[in-house]
């Protein structure tokens, strides 16, 4: 657990690898925490990892209050005692001035305190996909309790309600509470879960959350506050970053993908574009965007959009990209999405290699499959041609940001897998397409 008081921790000091610390250069385990260092920083004496063999290594999100300021990775001796001078010298040198990304484009202007509306605070729906996982989405559910400062409720969308024992825990676990919801969505997939929920909602913002997640405390205020003082903003989105780094998988997905993007506000949209030199392919690389599982939007925007596209998704065969490719079409559509480093959730990586295997894999159909949509049926699919070159340059390219952060003793095998998995994207569209107009054909005839 954190010293903050939520789950321990990953993210290089403003979205990058902070005076050359980096994940590479520890071995698992690595203990996770989170420290606040307006009070300063303490001496660790560290536990037995979960293996029970000493910790190697120590990931320390930093913040100053409420606000994240980057990621320390530091050397753990056998004897655990991590000294405050330690971690002080390793905050020196890692999240100097400078030593992070520059912010490449400022958010859009915020609203001035003297600005702001007396308005009630806004209404969230929490929505929360699951597959018969009880325990976890309890779990879920009493973080967000616990962050929210506003009107809320929450919306639990059952995917795989035949033989689920959510709505009963649900009952047991928050008897009489009228804020919480369930739904079901019968008919696989992570995009209808989602619809299903959203068109659900009650409230002025969704926010989208997935059952093994747990949210920062900061979390809701955070979001809240994003979309208070930034009323031009439709999506924000927020860092993810993973519960432990116990094992030698958990590591190697964090050099893969992290999901924290950073800890530097970022908005996204047409008319302020971020630097060619630092995303060549904008909008096209919506992994720097965030990812489904913390991501929030203004109710009519989604209903603009129409939603999660349901051929794309874990649950189809396309495996996922449902959530880069709401991006993509948010902001092609001209609205602006807002990275808010302060929106932290954490999140299990996988943590055996079969499981990280398979995770790549999945990814890269996903990414396939979102980016055949994008230009077999993307609004700007001709413009995105052009990029096709430096596509291919930012995904197989040794030195591209995507590959640089793996380290030249990342496991080959893991690149071949992903690229498997990108090649059959477009196969894996094309069949979840055929899949959804089946569907539809047979609500037809019904």
């Amino acid at each position: 657990m954190s010293e903050h008081g939520g789950p321990p921790v990953s993210e290089p000091a403003k979205g990058g690898a902070a005076g050359g610390a980096h994940p590479l250069s520890l071995d698992a385990p690595v203990a996770v925490r989170s420290l606040d260092m307006s009070q300063g920083f303490p001496d660790l004496k560290l536990p037995p990892a979960r293996s029970g063999a000493p910790y190697r290594g120590l990931a320390v999100l930093v913040r100053s209050g409420d606000e994240p300021i980057g990621w320390l990775w530091v050397e753990a001796p056998a004897t655990g005692e991590v000294t405050a001078e330690v971690l002080e010298r390793a905050c020196r040198e890692q999240l100097a001035p400078g030593s992070g990304e520059a912010q490449s484009e400022p958010a859009p202007p915020r609203r001035a305190g003297s600005e702001q509306p007396q308005v009630p605070p806004a209404f969230v729906s929490h929505v929360i996909t699951t597959c018969n996982q009880a325990p976890a989405v309890v779990r879920c559910m009493r973080a967000i309790i616990a962050s929210e400062s506003g009107p809320f409720e929450l919306i639990v969308v059952e995917n795989r309600p035949a033989h689920s024992t959510v709505r009963d825990v649900l009952r047991s676990a928050f008897p009489g509470d009228d804020r919480i919801r369930a739904c079901d969505e019968p008919i696989p997939g992570l995009s209808r879960a989602r619809n299903a929920g959203f068109r659900a909602a009650r409230g002025t913002i969704v926010a989208f959350t997935d059952d093994d997640i747990l949210v920062d405390p900061g979390w809701s205020g955070s979001v809240r506050q994003a979309f208070a003082d930034y009323p031009d903003v439709s999506c924000v989105t927020g860092p993810i970053l993973p519960a432990e780094l116990e094992t030698p998988a958990e590591m190697l997905m964090e050099r893969f993908a992290t999901l924290g993007k950073g800890f530097v506000r970022r908005a996204y949209s047409l008319d302020r574009p971020p630097e060619s030199e630092e995303q060549p392919l904008f909008p096209y690389t919506a992994g720097y965007f965030g990812s489904g599982g913390n991501a929030a939007f203004r109710l009519d925007a989604l209903f603009a959009l129409g939603g999660f596209d349901l051929a794309l998704g874990t649950g189809t065969p396309a495996r996922g990209g449902e959530d880069l490719d709401i991006f993509i079409r948010l902001i092609l559509a001209g609205r602006t999405l807002l990275y808010e480093p302060g929106a932290v959730v954490w999140h299990p990586h996988p943590d055996t290699m079969k499981r990280l295997s398979s995770e790549v894999f999945d990814y890269g159909v996903g990414l396939g499959a979102m980016l055949t949509k994008q230009l077999v049926a993307g609004p700007h699919r001709f413009r995105m041609i052009e990029k096709i070159p430096g596509g291919l340059g930012y995904l197989f390219g040794p030195g591209s940001r995507k590959n640089a952060s793996k380290g030249p003793d990342y496991p080959s095998r893991l690149d071949r897998r992903e690229q498997v998995g990108l090649a059959m994207g477009p196969a894996a569209y094309a069949r979840s397409r055929w899949q959804e107009r089946r569907l539809n054909a047979a609500r037809g005839r019904l």
